[in-house]
Order: C-alpha cells, then structure tokens, then sequence
C-alpha cells in the first residue's frame, strides 16, 4: 500500500503534490480547530480559519481574541507550517528554475535529476546541499522567531496582554510578523500604534519573511564570516599556545586536542562560505537579489510617502498622531500592505486613494521565494523591464546589467495576464452571488487581500456568507500556492513553449 502510494506520488508532477499537499493540510486543520473550540466554531469557519493560517493570509470570519487558548496555539502551529512549507517549497522550485527544470516535472525526475547525483550524472546541486539550505533556512527562522519574541517582550506596551500571557503574546505576534500572517491576539495591532518602536521592531520581522530566501541565506553568510574571522583570530592564538606547549615540553593530549578545535572549526566555516560562494551565487542568485533588494526599498518607500500625506489631516486615522508616530505608522501600513495583513488603525476609515494605494501593494506582493502573496516583485520588475524595452527597443531584456531568459520573461507575462483575468472572473462571481450587496469597493479589497494572502479587510469578511467563505477558502490557496502553479496543477503543462533553440540567460523565479 505505502509503495503504490509513494509510486503515485513520483509519477505526479511537483505542481500537483504542492496543491495537494497544501489542501490536504488545510483540511487537517479545520478539523482539529473544530474540535479545539468543542463545537462552538462551525465548520466552515474552521475551514476558512485553516486556510488562512496555512496560507499565511490573516482574514478571519471570527475575532482572534474570543477564541480558546487552545484554539489560539493551534493556529500558532499552523501558522509556522504553512510559513516553513512555503519557504521550503519555494526554495526547491528555485533549485528546479536554476536545473532548468520546471514545476511540471514529475516528481521523480526532480530526484533524480537535483537530488540523485549517480542516476542523473553531473549536478551544481546535490541532495546534500537542498537539505543544508533547508535547514539553514528553519534554523534562522526559528532564531529570528525567538529574537522577536525576546525584544518584544522588553519593547510592547506595558499591560496590553490583559489577562493573558505575555510571554505567549510576544511568541505569537513574532511568529505571525515573520510568517507575514498578520494574526493578533487582540484582533488588531492598534495596541502597537503609540509605540513607534514597538511597529519598526515588528516591520524587520515581517520585511525578512516576506522579502524572501536569497537575503535569509544572505545573513547566514554574513553570520558564518563573522564567525570565522573571529574563530580564525581564537586559531591564530591556539596555535600560538599550542607551539608554546611544544617548546616547554607541556602539551598533554587533552591540552593538543582542544587546541586543534578553532581550527577545525575555521576549516569548516570556510567551506561552508565558498560553498554557498559556488553554489548560491551565480549570476542568477545576484540579479534575483538585487532585484528583490531594491524594488523591496522603492515600493516601501512609496507606499510609507503615500500613506504619510493622504493620511495626514484624516481625523480617523493619523491626524491625532504627533510626527514621528504618523511616520512609523504610515511605515509600518506600508510594510504589511505587501506581505502581512498588521493594521494600527481602522481601514475603513483611509481615504480613497490610500486603499487604492495598499491595494496596489497587495497586488505586487513580496519576494518569490519567503512568505508573502501577490503577484511577487521579481515578476512586477520583470514586467516593468520588459515595457520600458518596448518604450525604448532592444535586442534584450536586461536587468542590473544581465540578460533576462525569454522564458521568464514568458512567463512573467502569463502570470500577470492571467492573475488579473483570474480576478475579473473572481469578482464578477463574487458580486454575483452576494445578496447583501457589500459594495464594489469592499468586495474587490477582499479578494485581493484574499489573492495576495495579505489578510486587510474593510471590514468584509466577518459577513460572508457560507458559500463566499467556501470561495475565499479556495481564493486563498489559489493566491498561496500560486498562479502558475495551480495552472500547471490542472491542466499538466504551463503554457509556456521553449523559446529559441537554447535559452541559457539568466532565469528568475516568478509568481
């Protein structure tokens, strides 16, 4: 039985396993948080809860804060899943876009192609070198996770738990920021908005999730050269004592054998440093990044000096703020409208042009390969690329100096196109089966936030009925897994045709 079911699974392509997998754990979770609450949650509430958890999205039919405690670690744990299966995902459909491969391999070619290293002959990456990125990945989300909770604890307003933990409170919120799940205890963050320092603390956290895993491994890197200059500084001392030892006739094996340690420890850093150099960053790794770095820079920009000026005389949101607190808040609006879902203040209460603004940002979403939604920045920038060659024409599409592969290129364009075709049929659906008539402006908020899994709501989401909740439920891991993706996961093929005879140029991961 396990063989024929592990066969089924190698013989399906990874695009299908990812949506499968993901469905498959939304329904876990329903039916583990239907029992949590012993009945008081209705199912469908538990499902869209689910969802919104492992999707890392934040909208919840039901306040946050009237559910049980148990209930509440429950979606703790469902929340750091969904954030670890997506960067793990997204991690081996990287490895899969730098093989040349795709997300409609068969799963089994994906072994034996990327990991089996004797089946599939030569390789840049091994099984060995998936599962060390993997690791590092879990580890330092686990480190910042527990940072955040740490700081936190220190820095949030005194009192604002209640009669609840602390402790609890700050795990929580620091696990929720850095998955960009935009989950509160307390339903919202207005508890945050006098405590500028308090909102940029939070901002790093959710910034680093959703910003993706080239700069995650990026601190690694920086981490593990700190560490050897020091431990080859501690190496140089050894040596000195050991040579010491030596001369007087002293050394004694347990004395050579702790002496030879930061030497070891400085062999092994190193490699470990010139292998991420060999391995992670080619001239792909470097243009995804950079791309990734400074369209992360400009769109927090314009959305923090959007919000600051449309916002700045609103009496119901930043008007009562003195200076600096209107900065950090408009900030911290500007951070969570791409990737988590945190709001200080009432959304329904912005100018118009500030949620056209956030929703914009939603659109566009955050790095390809970390926790937010949208379309992704690599894709918005690959497009922007792509119109400012045919404004002013040439032979190539370049980015930072490095030649775009058609391909990305193509599918770039098809994610866009069939996004925004994906959500005009969504909407025309949605608005036709409501019967209370939410209003055009709301209902097209939501199913962005759903889409991008953002999790920001006018106010919405807590009067859908049943069959909206079932269409949201399915909005929100369409908008997880992906666009291209799920197109794959359905039809077998991703619509894109091999341009060219050959296409060696630079492959960025998109939507």
């Amino acid at each position: 039985m396990t063989q024929s079911f592990l066969g089924f699974l190698g013989k399906i392509s990874f695009a299908r396993i990812v949506v499968l997998g993901f469905a498959v754990a939304i329904g876990i979770g329903s039916l583990i948080l239907f029992l949590t609450e012993g009945g008081s949650l209705r199912y469908v509430d538990a499902l869209f809860l689910s969802a919104s958890a492992l999707c890392v999205t934040g909208l919840s039919p039901v306040p946050v804060s009237d559910l049980s405690h148990g209930t509440h670690w429950v979606l703790l744990v469902l929340i750091q899943l969904g954030g670890l299966g997506i960067i793990s995902v997204t991690v081996v459909i990287g490895f899969l876009v730098k093989q040349g491969l795709s997300r409609n391999t068969k799963f089994h070619k994906f072994v034996t192609t990327v990991i089996d290293q004797e089946d599939s002959g030569k390789n840049d990456l091994d099984g060995s070198h998936i599962l060390r990125i993997l690791r590092a990945v879990v580890s330092i989300s686990f480190f910042l996770e527990a940072l955040g909770a740490l700081v936190f604890y220190f820095k949030f307003p005194i009192g604002v738990e209640g009669f609840g933990s602390r402790v609890f409170l700050c795990v929580f919120t620091s696990i929720s920021a850095f998955n960009n799940a935009g989950f509160s205890l307390l339903s919202d963050a207005s508890f945050l908005k006098e405590s500028p320092a308090s909102l940029y603390l939070v901002s790093i956290l959710v910034i680093l999730g959703g910003i993706g895993f080239p700069v995650i491994i990026l601190m690694e890197k920086w981490l593990l050269t700190l560490l050897y200059q020091f431990t080859n500084k501690v190496e140089v001392a050894a040596e000195t004592v050991l040579l010491h030892l030596i001369v007087k006739g002293k050394l004694g094996k347990l004395a050579e054998k702790w002496l030879e340690k930061p030497a070891e420890l400085s062999y092994r850093l190193l490699n470990r440093i010139e292998d991420y150099n060999v391995h992670l960053y080619g001239e792909s790794n470097l243009v995804q990044t950079k791309i990734i770095l400074s369209g992360t820079a400009f769109l927090l920009t314009f959305g923090t000096l959007g919000i600051f000026f449309y916002e700045y005389n609103n009496f119901g949101t930043l008007q009562t703020m003195d200076f600096w607190d209107k900065v950090a808040n408009s900030f911290f609006l500007s951070v969570c409208s791409r990737t988590a879902g945190f709001s200080t203040i009432d959304l329904g209460q912005m100018m118009d042009p500030s949620i056209v603004l956030i929703t914009m940002l939603m659109f566009i979403g955050g790095g390809p390969q970390g926790t937010a939604g949208g379309i992704k920045l690599t894709t918005f920038a690959l497009l922007f690329a792509y119109i400012r060659n045919v404004i002013k024409p040439a032979n190539n599409v370049t980015v930072f100096g490095g030649t775009i592969s058609k391909n990305s290129l193509a599918i770039a364009i098809r994610v866009y196109f069939l996004g925004t075709i994906m959500l005009a049929g969504l909407f025309l659906i949605l608005v036709s089966i409501d019967p209370e008539k939410h209003g055009l402006q709301r209902s097209f908020f939501e199913l962005i936030s759903a889409f991008s899994t953002v999790g920001y709501s006018l106010g919405l989401t807590s009067e859908l009925h049943d069959i909206e909740k079932l269409g949201y439920t399915c909005i929100m891991l369409g908008g997880r897994v992906g666009i291209f993706t799920m197109l794959i996961a359905f039809t077998g093929h991703s619509g894109v045709p091999k341009i060219g005879e050959e296409d060696n140029d630079i492959k960025i991961q998109l939507g």
